[in-house]
């Protein structure tokens, strides 16, 4: 009796996988990520419209990105990358937005999560549409705070004194743009606008500077100690 058509051809199948299993594997199929254009950047921080200038300068070619009017100011970190493509650069900046963020509500403090950067809804080339989101309370407005100095004024220190040193503690944590100060001469204020977290630094410098300084002891006079 003859054997079923599907039996033999299952026999066959059977036969030639074993056989196909020692030979080189299938490659995976490429994906359209992998002809993306690579590039050097040397971002030194600012707004998505001008990340996307600079990838485009960097790309020799136009990126096509959507960025919300409400997001347009957004203060994106400094990037340094060399032989990217957008798809890793937008997705290690995802990740490293991610960070919580103190809110100041009247007397007490409260804290979310933030998280911003490029997504695109479809297949990734170099031709594809990338929109910038924002998840999250929106950036803190700016505060304005006042500060007085003159216990600091008549100990000696100068308005100069004073500012170098807050200036210098936003250049080195690297804030910028840094929040403005002013002083009003008549009142002996100090006046400071900008983001809230950043008026803390002056907090601490002024902190710093009335702490007590300890005593220090006198050398002994070499002629008083002579016998």
């Amino acid at each position: 009796m003859k054997k079923p058509l599907y039996v033999i051809l299952g026999l066959a199948v059977w036969a030639v996988i074993p056989a196909f299993g020692q030979g080189t594997a299938i490659p995976l199929l490429q994906t359209s990520a992998a002809t993306l254009t690579k590039f050097d950047l040397d971002f030194p921080g600012g707004t998505p419209n001008e990340l996307v200038a600079a990838i485009q300068k960097a790309m020799g070619r136009p990126l096509n990105a959507i960025v919300p009017d409400e997001h347009v100011s957004v203060k994106l970190p400094p990037l340094k990358m060399k032989g990217v493509d957008v798809a890793e650069l937008f997705k290690a900046l995802e990740q490293a937005s991610a960070s919580v963020r103190v809110i100041p509500s009247g007397g007490s403090f409260s804290s979310s999560s933030v998280m911003f950067g490029f997504r695109t809804p479809g297949k990734v080339s170099d031709d594809s549409v990338w929109y910038f989101y924002f998840s999250g309370p929106a950036p803190s407005p700016k505060a304005s705070r006042f500060f007085l100095l003159t216990p600091y004024l008549d100990s000696g220190l100068t308005v100069d004194d004073i500012t170098t040193a807050i200036q210098t503690g936003w250049r080195l944590a690297g804030i910028s743009p840094a929040p403005t100060l002013s002083f009003h001469k008549e009142t002996k204020l100090l006046i400071a606008v900008g983001d809230w977290s950043q008026l803390g630094t002056i907090d601490q410098v002024l902190g710093a500077l009335s702490a007590p300084t300890p005593a220090t002891k006198a050398k002994p006079d070499p002629e008083k100690t002579k016998p």
